[in-house]
């Protein structure tokens, strides 16, 4: 069957293989060749599938994965995620994700800073604008 990994960014995995494993929100599953057609909506984690073909053929490949939908539609296997990291080593995965992490902490620091300055010139300017709408009296 086929593995396509799908994120915003592009095609993460398309691989011909001859098992999938993932959770999802009703339980962990794996998928053969097969089973029967099936949607889900997967929770983040891990995904693991083993390489049909090539010099790979029957190496174990992991992707840790954002949430997303699943689908297997006859022998293909579709998921859409909206982000997803693969390695064929689970320490090095276990790196890139803690690298990512850190990335995606620091972006959320910067947007934060970014969102107090805006709300900071925003209730400014209207304060402002308040005052400028006073009467004489009002404005001291």
């Amino acid at each position: 069957m086929r593995l396509k990994t799908l994120t915003p960014s592009g095609i993460v995995v398309d691989e011909r293989v001859s098992r999938v494993r993932f959770d999802a929100q009703d339980g962990s599953f794996t998928f053969l060749p097969r089973h029967a057609d099936f949607a889900t909506v997967i929770v983040p984690g891990l995904v693991s599938f083993e390489i049909e073909d090539g010099k790979k053929a029957g190496q174990e490949i992991y992707m840790a994965c954002d949430k997303g939908i699943l689908v297997k539609a006859n022998t293909t296997v579709l998921l859409s995620v909206r982000r997803a990291v693969i390695s064929e080593n689970l320490a090095e995965l276990s790196r890139t994700i803690s690298e990512e992490f850190k990335k995606d902490e620091e972006n959320r620091k910067i947007v934060n800073a970014a969102m107090a300055r805006l709300e900071i010139g925003l209730t400014r300017q209207v304060m402002r604008r308040n005052l400028n709408n006073q009467p004489d009296q009002l404005k001291g």
